[in-house]
């Protein structure tokens, strides 16, 4: 999959999870009773963090975008970042609303959680990603010149066993060759001296 195809692949996911919560912040969880809005709003707290994991993996793929593609999906991400933002707000305010605890509302502003509540923290979690994604790609890098080395040395121990067998096949060659030419030195000789015989 293409790095364009993967960040629309998270954003297409994004958008899902935010239209959701939008519909439940604005229109579900208002008009439930006490328990029910709070069991919904720490619902709506863990589709807030997949939200903000989403955005973490665009900006990632970001960073491997070339040209037009990386100045159009660039603001998006801002917008995606201030849209979340906006509706961490609003969910604060109904875990007050609901009466939820200190550190419910703490969790949620990202206290005690994976949650990430400004700018600099979504660049540090960009870097952290982008980081193990350089050492995955360091470590495919060595297992593929790895397998290159392998192959390499195959091929290699291949040419050696062929120059030996065509070493064998030259020295055979020679020898017959050797041998040819006794053969006819010998029938040389013999002619010679039947040549003398007949002549005397």
């Amino acid at each position: 999959m293409s790095n364009i195809s993967l960040f629309q692949s998270y954003e297409n996911e994004f958008l899902e999870i935010s239209q959701n919560l939008i519909s439940k912040i604005e229109t579900s969880i208002p008009v439930m009773g006490l328990d029910q809005r709070r069991f919904a709003t720490k619902l709506a707290q863990k589709d807030v963090e997949e939200a903000e994991e989403l955005i973490g993996q665009m900006e990632l793929e970001i960073l491997n975008l070339k040209g037009s593609e990386k100045i159009q999906a660039t603001p998006r991400v801002k917008r995606y970042k201030t849209q979340i933002a906006s509706l961490k707000k609003d969910l604060r305010n109904l875990v007050s609303e609901s009466g939820g605890s200190n550190r419910e509302r703490m969790e949620l502003l990202g206290g005690h959680s994976n949650y990430y509540t400004d700018a600099s923290d979504f660049d540090q979690r960009a870097g952290l990603l982008q980081g193990t994604n350089i050492l995955e790609q360091s470590s495919r890098r060595l297992q593929d010149s790895h397998r290159v080395a392998i192959e390499t040395e195959a091929v290699g121990a291949s040419i050696l066993n062929d120059l030996r067998l065509q070493r064998e096949q030259i020295v055979h060659t020679r020898d017959s060759l050797m041998q040819a030419d006794a053969h006819i030195d010998t029938s040389q000789r013999t002619l010679k001296a039947m040549a003398r015989r007949l002549g005397g």
